[in-house]
């Protein structure tokens, strides 16, 4: 029989996920001798076998890889000639090489893990911290690379026999699982009420009294005399969530806030004490039954709601009479909803009088998660009426990912917990690049080889705690990649925070403009080398003119741009006060070009206030223009009376999309000038068409949906010209302003019809999060 040997390189997620020991098995599987070790770049193997041996081991490790193993590349070479080894070894890391692995994400318990949470006989029965090598956490319990436990936040706690034996054991599933542990030797919960509540009523009206309390209850009784009880603290938690009441509950990235999603009371009372009066929350489902009563989902939406991920699916409308309170999501159709990823969740719904509880970020009011014990109690002590804690560390905050379905295309709307840190190909040379991203929605990317490590969403960085956040999460990533900083790269925006943190840094600097950095993040990610025409639609972004950009089309490549084409310039009267409230947009719009005819539109604005912005306007006082698509919106939703005050980013534009018909397909007339070598698209007039129809009665729904088809096929039109004019036929959509449903949808099927290729970002967001990506391609490209 005739020998060979093999060395296969695996690159990609494949450390702490399990690669080794099924590796181990295939071997065994097809006969295979020889070993698997970890190193710096990967996973090595070196195989012996029979020519047809060792391409059946070959295909079987490339096509059915662990769960959570991502293979980036594998690649092979001939060994020379010799006796191999007779069997199969799994052989101890190696140590001191240059890290060049990606870092494996957290995902949701599986489903061995699930069952055996829930089996009398099993030891590990009712564990809130079940894991294995095919589940539980990982990026958000990682400290340094190379991945294993002394260098996470399991590092504590000391592995019991049994646990031991299984994570020594390559045929086991807990092989080399680093957070594996047990009722005896891993993490524990306590419970601490911070106010006196009365538990003996149970159920969504459950109103018990509520007073203050000066010292903190723990509820811990000795397990073994030296661990708490867990089953205690989860009965409690239970209990308390049943009478109505409010829970900061530690999970795998941060702290939630939880209470029953079918009480009014308490859904009201989160509001109130979390200063979060309208921001639709998202809702907990204890199972996809649960879900089927209270939306219709379509079957991609389930296959994101149960795969490893969890993320939070928004989705597109509920059923009436759902037991989902209306104040979850009051003034929109849509409803944020995700199944329980922890086995802690798990186990609060199991047994309780609930079905779905409200499962909102646990922070102040534009502030970062929280994610230590102390931190959130001093931060949610005037929040929640009770704590759920752990004694494991969260190493990086991590917030809940939201995800929506757009013309059949899954759209990211925040981009953190079970998808970061998923390397993304920068297809240049990208090492030592420090991108810090925008103002808003804010991410940073590091650059290491030719691939890009974007962040998970950190928020807006004019908040001092967001600043912090974003340097901690900076140095860690920094650290575990062994990346030598090399350049940075900021925002054009003369006043953006990040500028310290660069300046502070000591580094060559690259200045790159926002929606130059929108378009190549989208080009990039689809691999885009040339040129693109690329659609920028969002809220705000620093032109280089010194105008507010927000609605333009480019044409872009990785080192430049020009922009051929924008919407109509409107004043913005009051500057941000025009972004707070936007009757200020409208009018502004409507005066700029209509005069005192304005003064009939928004009715429900005091005299003195409209007066005011009239006057702005005529002197061009305080009222910077701006050519944001978002701010357009934002001034049609005024004019429709749809929403006369933001209260959360995006209000406007959400609430106006779901007002509107979907089933109406009239358009507007559409104007497109040429103006200074640019196309300038008459967004104003399609504003002031949409008012006129509003007048004469036509319903508020129809009117919307018009709006939204008339801005669509403005753009179509507009590209349909400058890709003849170029003769570019590869179209980018990127910016905020594409989560909108009927946007997106409307405009993806004209330029679809039109046969020219649209690109849509795949991994990113389409919001302010993908800024640092594409601000790191351009930044290498600029420097060769």
């Amino acid at each position: 029989m005739q020998v060979e040997g093999l060395q296969i390189q695996i690159r990609g997620v494949v450390q702490g996920v399990g690669l080794r020991p099924f590796v181990y098995r295939v071997a065994q599987q097809y006969g295979i001798a020889g070993y698997v070790t970890n190193e710096g770049s990967g996973v090595r193997i070196e195989a012996y076998g029979t020519p047809e041996m060792l391409e059946c081991f070959t295909k079987h490790i490339r096509n059915f890889p662990p769960p959570l193993a991502m293979i980036r590349s594998l690649t092979t070479q001939p060994l020379p000639p010799r006796k191999g080894p007779a069997e199969f070894l799994i052989v101890p890391s190696a140590r001191g090489e240059s890290v060049e692995v990606d870092m494996a994400r957290d995902t949701a318990v599986c489903d061995d893990c699930h069952r055996e949470l829930f089996s009398r006989p099993d030891r590990r029965y009712r564990h809130p911290f079940i894991n294995c090598t095919n589940c539980g956490p990982r990026y958000t319990i990682i400290r340094e690379l190379p991945y294993d436990r002394a260098r996470t936040s399991m590092s504590g706690f000391q592995m019991c026999p049994d646990c031991r034996r299984e994570y020594e054991s390559p045929g086991d599933r807990r092989f080399h699982a680093q957070p594996v542990c047990c009722n005896r030797c891993g993490p524990a919960l306590t419970w601490f009420e911070t106010r006196e509540t009365d538990m003996s009523t149970s159920g969504a009206a459950g109103e018990g009294p509520v007073r203050s309390a000066d010292v903190l209850q723990p509820l811990g009784l000795p397990l073994d005399g030296r661990r708490p009880v867990s089953e205690d603290a989860v009965a409690a938690c239970i209990r308390l969530l049943e009478s109505g009441r409010i829970v900061a509950i530690k999970g795998l990235g941060g702290f939630h806030l939880a209470c029953r999603a079918d009480s009014p009371s308490a859904v009201v009372r989160l509001r109130e004490r979390k200063l979060r009066e309208e921001k639709p929350f998202a809702v907990m489902l204890r199972d996809l039954e649960v879900l089927k009563r209270c939306a219709v989902p379509s079957e991609s939406e389930q296959q994101l709601l149960q795969g490893a991920e969890r993320p939070i699916v928004i989705l597109g409308s509920r059923l009436a009479g759902s037991a989902i309170a209306p104040e979850v999501a009051p003034r929109v159709r849509t409803l944020g909803v995700m199944l329980p990823y922890t086995p802690l969740q798990h186990l609060l719904f199991h047994g309780a009088a609930y079905d779905a509880l409200v499962m909102t970020s646990g922070n102040r009011r534009e502030e970062p998660i929280c994610v230590g014990n102390q931190e959130a109690r001093e931060k949610l002590g005037k929040i929640a009426d009770a704590f759920l804690l752990h004694d494991r560390d969260i190493c990086l905050r991590a917030d809940d990912s939201i995800v929506r379905v757009l013309g059949g295309q899954t759209v990211m709307i925040r981009r953190a917990r079970g998808y970061v840190p998923e390397a993304l190909p920068a297809g240049c040379r990208v090492d030592g690049v420090v991108a810090l991203g925008g103002i808003l929605k804010s991410t940073i990317t590091i650059g290491k080889g030719d691939m890009c490590y974007t962040s998970q969403y950190l928020g807006a960085t004019d908040n001092l705690e967001t600043m912090h956040n974003l340097e901690q999460v900076l140095g860690h990533l920094l650290r575990i990649l062994e990346v030598r900083p090399a350049v940075c790269v900021v925002d054009m925006h003369p006043d953006n925070p990040t500028r310290r943190v660069a300046d502070g840094m000591g580094l060559p600097l690259e200045i790159v403009q926002h929606h130059h950095a929108h378009a190549v993040a989208c080009m990039a990610e689809n691999e885009v080398t040339g040129e693109a025409l690329c659609v920028i639609y969002d809220g705000t972004g620093y032109g280089e003119d010194g105008t507010v950009w927000g609605g333009e089309i480019l044409r872009a490549h990785r080192s430049g741009y020009e922009r051929l084409s924008h919407f109509a310039a409107m004043p913005m009267p009051g500057a941000d006060a025009a972004v707070r409230n936007p009757g200020r947009m409208a009018l502004g719009a409507l005066f700029a070009r209509l005069g005192e005819e304005a003064s009939q539109a928004c009715p429900w604005m005091p005299a003195e206030e409209r007066q005011a912005i009239f006057d702005l306007v005529r002197a061009r006082l305080n009222s910077p223009l701006t050519s944001s698509a978002g701010r357009l919106f934002d001034a049609a939703a005024a004019v429709l009376d749809i929403c006369r005050r933001r209260t959360y980013e995006g209000q406007p534009a959400i609430e106006l999309e779901g007002m509107a018909d979907s089933g109406e397909e009239v358009e507007y007339d559409i104007s497109l000038q040429e103006e200074g070598g640019s196309l300038i698209m008459d967004g104003v007039a399609i504003l002031i068409q949409a008012w006129h129809d509003v007048r004469c009665g036509t319903p508020v729904p129809r009117v919307s949906a018009r709006f939204h088809n008339s801005v669509a096929h403005l753009t179509a039109v507009a590209v349909g010209r400058l890709a003849e004019a170029t003769g570019i036929d590869t179209v980018c959509l990127s910016g905020g302003c594409f989560q909108n449903a009927l946007l997106f949808d409307r405009l993806l099927r004209k330029l679809n019809a039109m046969k020219l290729k649209v690109r849509v970002h795949r991994v990113l967001p389409p919001n302010d999060e993908c800024v640092s990506f594409g601000q790191a391609v351009v930044a290498a490209t600029r420097r060769g």
